[in-house]
């Protein structure tokens, strides 16, 4: 056993002296995984990913989102809203390259989530050995929940990144000597950029600074002046999409100027309520996601292991605190509890905790999936390492093995994800349509198109075939003000017949029904029923 724990601490020894090499190795990984077959993997478009896609089209070539609106500060998407800072990204990306694919979307989801590797070391190595950071920076890097969605545009899981760009900026703000205010300032600028990566953020991010504020302040690390730097920008930030949910409410009409605080079909508030069942959806963003594109069986969210890791850590994080308060209460050591009130250093654990339990707060005001609960991914991998260094002080061959079962486990994941998932169809993405749409382009060309079966499909239409938004909405069909179609192409039909139209279903029995009471032509692509008037088609 001696003889191990010798090879251990020579491991470790080596990590601390070749720190810097080490780093570059955890970085070009996070580089490959997000790079290799990035917009194959995953190989179909999300609904949302597609329709943020339309927009920021429109944005950067016209000025205006699908429906007009100047500059939105919330898109309106499928009525419901959605979050705008990813549009925008991509938006800027497709006025450099001239055109999108596949690719160019999701390049903003790449380049976020490698500097969210990079930050992640950063904070830990703010408070800890570089050991303890590098370790965090690996486990974040190889956790399924960060693989996955690194790889493509829903623009909800921007707000894990961003909401740990926003602590470290605090952080670094609360030590400074030096440009002590701007960096205050920088660190309320990133939390009001992190309100337009995700609407969950209007809960969790008041909610974290509040608490972290009485922290900060008993600490003394912060003033008035501090507060005062760091909010201005912050308000100012926010004060865009306080007016939109003056606007639903009706309190103020929509503005459409420069900008456009944009009146959304839906006002979906009707989705937080507290409710006690909620809670036991929180497995879904903390274990394995119910959603296939979030999550694998048999390995999910941060590896089973690892989840049980994250609750344990979570335990002795929470047992530390109050031993530390007890301590303080009773002042036995009063040569520990003078240090402690001398220094009165900020506890990154602590720091933490409150970051995991203002995004865990989610849980009983919402039924959870992975994209609701992705900004405490970062809080609940830290509490991992919580774990391994906990054991690493009584139990060094044990941390060796558990690091040994992630390296691992994550090859295996990766094997199954790049390999076996390659081709999986996900819900709530195209399921072949973009494809499908591609090939009528060529084989029905200028023909009417009708659609059945698949959700909010004129958004796949316009993907493949993006045409100005002032054309789209001069001929864009609403049914019960949701969009269905636009002028040639419609995202349902009926059984009435248009002559010389082509109908598309995944329905076998509606193929069948057109087959039995016309003389229209079918052919199967891809799973897709065309049925087609034979004589019409030149």
């Amino acid at each position: 056993m001696n003889q191990i724990n010798k090879y251990i601490n020579k491991g470790a020894e080596f990590v601390e002296n070749n720190h810097k090499m080490i780093f570059m190795l955890i970085l070009i990984l996070a580089v490959l995984l997000n790079l290799y077959k990035l917009g194959e993997i995953p190989n179909e478009i999300h609904v949302d990913e597609a329709g943020m896609t339309y927009d920021a089209y429109s944005i950067a070539n016209y000025g205006v989102d699908r429906f007009e609106k100047h500059n939105p500060v919330y898109f309106i998407n499928f009525g419901g809203g959605q979050n705008a800072l990813y549009t925008y990204l991509t938006a800027f990306l497709i006025k450099i390259f001239g055109h999108y694919n596949s690719i160019i979307i999701r390049i903003p989801a790449l380049i976020i989530s490698i500097i969210e590797v990079i930050v992640a070391y950063l904070l830990v190595k703010e408070f800890k050995s570089k050991k303890q950071a590098l370790l965090f920076m690996f486990l974040v890097t190889i956790a399924p929940w960060h693989i996955m969605k690194s790889r493509w545009g829903l623009e909800s899981f921007l707000f894990s990144p961003f909401f740990l760009f926003s602590i470290y900026g605090l952080v670094k703000a609360t030590k400074a000597h030096r440009f002590r205010s701007l960096k205050f300032g920088i660190a309320g600028l990133l939390f009001g950029i992190t309100l337009y990566t995700y609407a969950i953020s209007y809960i969790v991010v008041p909610l974290f600074l509040i608490l972290t504020s009485i922290y900060l302040i008993y600490l003394k690390k912060i003033h008035i002046k501090d507060v005062i730097v760091f909010g201005i920008p912050l308000l100012i930030t926010a004060i865009p999409l306080i007016l939109v949910q003056c606007v639903q409410k009706g309190w103020i009409p929509e503005i459409d100027s420069f900008i456009t605080i944009p009146k959304l079909l839906v006002y979906r508030t009707s989705e937080i309520k507290l409710d006690i069942n909620n809670i036991f959806t929180i497995q879904f963003g903390l274990f394995c996601d119910y959603l296939g594109y979030n999550s694998i069986k048999g390995y999910g969210v941060l590896y089973y292991f690892g989840t049980f890791a994250m609750i344990i850590g979570v335990i002795i994080t929470i047992v530390n605190g109050i031993k530390e308060i007890v301590l303080c209460i009773k002042k036995k050591d009063k040569k520990k509890y003078w240090k402690y009130r001398k220094e009165k250093s900020i506890n990154v654990d602590l720091l933490m905790s409150i970051a995991f339990f203002s995004n865990l707060i989610i849980g009983f005001l919402m039924r959870i999936n992975l994209n609701v609960l992705n900004g405490i991914l970062i809080s609940a991998t830290f509490f991992e390492l919580v774990t391994l260094r906990e054991l690493y002080k009584k139990q060094k061959l044990v941390v060796g093995i558990l690091i040994i079962v992630y390296i691992v486990s994550f090859i295996m994941f990766v094997k199954t994800y790049f390999t076996d998932f390659q081709n999986h169809y996900y819900s709530f993405h195209d399921n072949g349509a973009i494809n499908l749409i591609r090939y009528l382009n060529v084989r029905f060309a200028d023909k009417e198109i009708f659609m059945d079966g698949q959700h909010n499909t004129y958004i796949y239409s316009l993907y493949v075939n993006p045409i100005s938004p002032h054309e789209f909405n001069e001929y864009k069909e609403t049914n019960d003000s949701e969009v269905v179609g636009y002028k040639n192409f419609h995202s349902y039909w009926n059984d009435v017949l248009k002559e010389g139209s082509v109908y598309i279903t995944l329905d076998e029995g509606k193929a069948k029904y057109i087959m039995e009471n016309s003389d229209y032509l079918v052919e199967i692509y891809d799973g897709y029923y065309i049925m087609y008037d034979g004589k019409e088609l030149k």
